[in-house]
């Protein structure tokens, strides 16, 4: 995509995926390096009780390998290599008992198979983590107040109770990050009790006054006055935790009705503070940046304040990774990192980078009395992704996102989820950015909590958000036989009671969904994943049918969209006509502008549109006209005789039209089959021969397309094996002068997945469209390189990355020669 997109992502300073990868491949290979001869990474063969509670040779003996293990699984390595596997069964089998190492062993659990054994090893872990902990019922034993809700340094398995030795929140983050670790793997419960006792224990806790409003110490009664502070790692482990035990609380509350969202004022308040203090806790302090990571997969912030804490986290990383792949260290190695924050440093960019499901939309509505519409159900999509995660095998964020921020970032997801019971109501700007996003490739859905009417008609009423966004189009009831109930993972016949779902299509594929009764949220927050399994379901097919299935979904930060770059300035201009024809003939708006910023960005080349209307004679060639001419649409059409003869001349004249079927849509491609032929002659069943691989327009120089992909949707459709391109073109004077595909083109220039369609992948689409391009800018003949630079005194180095510059040459103006169709024959 970088290649294709000539600057591949938006945001300047952040790190790529690729980089992101390619450090973590660095800090595998320094973790393995580290690996003892008998398979593990601790300092000592066994622990030596002398060494304290607090250290790693000590009562934490076991972490550094159960971390090391945690943080490899998280990476993207199998419980299965040969490399790690040992490893594995090694942690399996060690007495640990400090509580820093048993809540990092418990974070393997859910990375193996969902086995007998892998239950027996979690509930084993959960019963540590219960008597373990200081609890209420053990005040008459001799335990302290202050304890209760927390843990010490390590756990007394000969006696299961708490051990001795001090507590404090760091460590008992981790009791409670083991214990959400367990609850993770099927079948292993863990008591309601635990959950209420930790919450109340941990707000009162919190700092409630002042300037220290929102923060947590390590000890709030320790005599040490440092440690008695509100610190950010505490406060990042404070507000995590809330997060994990109201989970498990909300889903004992009553979400039948209807009363607006419930605020946390702790988790409130506590985020309130990192917002102010984030930026100490995303550079160099790795075991802060875990916690970060920690509060951003559970709360679905995408920023702190205005940080966002993926990309500035990300980027820091990347900078500072040792050469050995190690943190913690020297960048040139000469001061060796550390284990635990290379596993702090993996853990944050493995987890954090997973890919993003679904956005969802945080706004206000007028009436004060409405608090939080949005968050009625806080934590719905939070368990919806939980849930894809498990079934896939995969791990996937969400996010809450806002329309105060740029239109861009609502597209980490490929579907932008709005609930409320409300009617909703949007500003003009606000709904400018929906419909960005949507324009863009990005699928609206919108679930009335309470199946409420009024928020229902606030969408699709005459008077509603969709006649803003979509005026051409209407909404309607999708059919039983649309790919979202029949094509994608489960099968709508399967379900018990299947949900209504409206939609409104622009004719290529779905831009908005609402789900006016079944009340997805509620099914959502409560887990009721048995007695409301087609919510789910349901949910899981919109989000497959948005991302083209989601066999490999892209990771945070690896955008589709390509913004034009100012300082690239352009050798070659182009004028595209938009030749405005039937009922439907702009159904992409966003795919031309992205085009262009590619051809500029990576081949200087600069491209205008402008809407042609046929009839007007205003469909004209050469350098004052337009080089290309791009018809497309959905639905039939046909052209009168003055039409054609436009058309015609155009094509005689030099010029090179495009003509696709959006989406693949027959009704277009036949009627376009049958003007085609009744304009250059020849059979409307095979206009033209199909353009073989290795013709110019596909081989062009700097611009070869190696490959040419369809989508998952058109290869399960077809009726042979689909390898080789299908464009057609028709040859005036010796040069294609018309490319036709039934193949969809079109959409395929967002450069976004969505199932349905009948075309080219998006990477495909957007290169042989491209080159099309490059084709009619030059006409048809490659530029000449430029000519040897006498050698300098020193040799100049091009930027890394940078695009190939090519020579300033004006596309050579065509003398307009004969019209006539190709009689070549059929492709090599």
């Amino acid at each position: 995509w970088a290649v294709l997109a000539g600057a591949a992502r938006p945001t300047a300073a952040a790190a790529t995926p690729d980089q992101v990868e390619a450090a973590l491949a660095k800090s595998r290979a320094f973790l393995y390096g580290k690996m003892q001869p008998n398979l593990y990474w601790e300092e000592a063969d066994k622990a030596d009780d002398k060494a304290g509670g607090a250290s790693t040779k000590g009562k934490q003996w076991g972490g550094l390998s159960a971390m090391s293990v945690y943080a490899l699984l998280a990476s993207g390595e199998r419980h299965l290599d040969p490399k790690l596997n040992p490893a594995v069964e090694w942690v399996k089998k060690q007495r640990i008992v400090g509580n820093y190492a048993l809540g990092l062993r418990a974070q393997i659990w859910p990375f193996l198979p969902n086995v007998p054994e892998t239950r027996q090893l979690a509930i084993k872990d959960r019963d540590a983590f219960l008597n373990g902990q200081h609890t209420t019922a053990r005040l008459n034993k001799g335990a302290k107040r202050d304890r209760v809700g927390f843990y010490g340094y390590w756990y007394n398995d000969e006696k299961k109770a708490p051990g001795g030795g001090d507590f404090d929140l760091s460590v008992s983050q981790y009791g409670v990050l083991g214990m959400w670790a367990c609850e993770q793997v099927d079948g292993v419960e863990v008591p309601i009790d635990y959950w209420a006792e930790t919450d109340k224990a941990w707000k009162a806790a919190m700092f409630t006054e002042g300037e220290d409003n929102g923060g947590w110490a390590y000890n709030r009664t320790s005599a040490k006055p440092d440690f008695a502070k509100p610190r950010a790692t505490m406060t990042a482990a404070g507000v995590a935790t809330l997060f994990i035990t109201q989970d498990y609380l909300l889903q004992y509350g009553n979400f039948g009705a209807c009363r607006g969202g419930t605020p946390n004022p702790q988790i409130d308040a506590g985020l309130a503070w990192l917002d102010k203090n984030i930026k100490s806790l995303l550079g160099g302090n790795y075991y802060g940046m875990y916690g970060v990571e920690r509060i951003g997969v559970a709360s679905g912030k995408k920023y702190f304040g205005a940080v966002d804490w993926y990309d500035v986290g990300a980027d820091y990383l990347v900078r500072t990774q040792g050469k050995d792949g190690s943190w913690g260290g020297s960048k040139d190695g000469t001061k060796p990192g550390s284990i635990p924050d290379t596993c702090f440093a993996m853990l944050f960019l493995s987890r954090g980078r997973a890919p993003v499901l679904m956005n969802k939309l945080e706004y206000a509505l007028a009436d004060p009395a409405a608090r939080l519409p949005w968050a009625q159900r806080p934590r719905d999509v939070s368990n919806f992704a939980r849930y894809v995660g498990r079934q896939t095998e995969r791990d996937f964020n969400w996010q809450v996102v806002s329309l105060k921020a740029a239109a861009d970032d609502l597209h980490d997801a490929p579907v932008l989820y709005i609930s409320g019971s409300r009617p909703l109501e949007f500003s003009p700007d606000e709904v400018a950015k929906l419909k960005a996003f949507s324009d863009a490739g990005g699928l609206l859905l919108f679930s009335a909590d309470c199946g409420d009417e009024s928020f229902v008609k606030s969408v699709v009423g005459p008077d509603g958000l969709g006649r803003k966004l979509f005026p051409k189009y209407e909404f309607r009831d999708l059919p039983g036989n649309h790919p979202l109930f029949v094509d994608e993972v489960y099968a709508a016949r399967n379900w018990k009671n299947k949900p209504r779902v409206l939609g409104v299509s622009n004719g290529v594929r779905e831009l908005a969904l609402v789900v006016p009764e079944a009340d997805l949220g509620r099914a959502w927050q409560g887990r009721s994943e048995k007695t409301k399994e087609e919510a789910f379901q349901l949910g899981a097919n919109i989000y497959y049918y948005a991302a083209e299935k989601g066999a490999i979904p892209p990771y945070r930060g690896d955008t589709r969209l390509v913004k034009l770059d100012p300082k690239v300035k352009p050798t070659v201009s182009v004028k595209v006509a938009r030749v405005m024809v039937g009922g439907n003939p702009d159904p992409e708006p966003a795919g031309w502008p992205r085009l262009a910023a590619i051809l500029n960005n990576a081949a200087r080349v600069g491209v205008t549109t402008a809407p042609v209307t046929l009839g007007e004679g205003k469909l004209t060639p050469g350098p004052a006209g337009y080089a290309v001419a791009h018809l497309t649409g959905t639905g039939k059409f046909s052209l009168t005789k003055p039409q054609r003869e436009e058309v015609k001349a155009y094509a005689a004249a030099g010029g090179v039209l495009v003509v696709d079927a959006a989406g693949g849509d027959g009704a277009f491609a036949d009627a376009a089959e049958r003007e085609l032929a009744a304009i250059f002659g020849g059979d409307p069943a095979a206009v033209g021969p199909v353009v073989a691989p290795d013709e110019p327009v596909y081989q062009w120089p700097g611009f070869k397309i190696p490959a040419f992909e369809f989508r998952r949707y058109a290869r399960a459709k077809a009726t042979s094996k689909l390898n080789v391109p299908r464009v057609r073109a028709i040859e005036i004077a010796g040069k294609p002068r018309v490319f036709y595909s039934r193949d969809d083109l079109t959409h395929g220039l967002l450069g976004q997945p969505c199932d349905g369609i009948v075309g080219y992948d998006p990477a495909t689409a957007t290169a042989i469209m491209r080159n099309v391009v490059l084709y009619a800018a030059y006409n048809g003949r490659p530029p000449k390189p430029p000519a040897a630079a006498p050698p300098a005194t020193k040799p100049a180095t091009a930027p890394s990355g940078a695009a190939a510059k090519p020579p300033a040459a004006k596309p050579p103006a065509a003398k307009p020669p004969a019209a006539k169709a190709s009689t070549k024959p059929a492709a090599k």
